[in-house]
């Protein structure tokens, strides 16, 4: 059983390794700067910081926006900030006194330790909290469609919003994505997101 987990572990890393490769439009000193297109995986969604991604499970909702990201004293350590809007009555009412406030830092900070027998150690803040739904994060404003790779839990819509103000989760120009292996990689430029204007890779 400590065999399969360690190989889990390391196929975990493996996906998310790849995931930052794709999100993460370059760097600035000690700072990653994300790119102004929506970027649409088969199992996750990729979004500018300080836009809004809307997740929907059923009759609960979720808006999450990224803040800064940015790189730690090594190479494999990353943080980035976000806040999250959790409603789950059904109203999608984010307004409503019952609706849930996180503000939180994400954290992917790990180092390898053996040679013969690597095993990652190191402290990890990998998911994004929105009352009772819990998220997979991977850099650069990278959400999972659930708690791991390569599953699917929920459904998410990319937004132009930046306040949580204009958010309505109703809006006829919204596109819910689930998680779906066989689609292929989409990017969309965040102001044109809700015209005609995705490309597939």
């Amino acid at each position: 059983m400590k065999l399969v987990s360690i190989v889990s572990c390391f196929f975990i890393v493996g996906i998310m390794t790849e995931a930052k490769e794709v999100g993460a439009a370059g760097q600035e000193g000690g700072r990653v700067y994300a790119t102004e297109l929506v970027h649409i995986a088969p199992h996750f969604v990729s979004m500018p910081i300080g836009r809004i991604v809307l997740i929907r499970r059923g009759s609960e909702y979720c808006a999450v926006k990224f803040a800064e990201v940015w790189k730690g004293k090594t190479e494999s350590a990353r943080f980035q900030n976000y806040e999250s809007y959790y409603q789950g009555d059904g109203t999608g009412d984010f307004s409503s006194k019952n609706a849930q406030f996180t503000k939180d830092t994400l954290v992917d900070r790990q180092s390898v330790l053996g040679r013969l027998y690597p095993v990652p150690f190191g402290h990890r803040n990998l998911y994004i909290k929105c009352g009772a739904v819990k998220l997979l994060w991977s850099d650069s404003g990278t959400l999972y469609f659930s708690e791991s790779p390569g599953r699917g839990g929920v459904e998410l819509a990319p937004t132009e919003w930046t306040d949580i103000s204009q958010v309505n989760v109703f809006d006829p120009r919204l596109k819910w994505y689930r998680y779906d292996e066989k689609r292929k990689d989409i990017y969309i430029p965040i102001d044109q997101l809700w015209e005609d204007g995705e490309e597939e890779k």
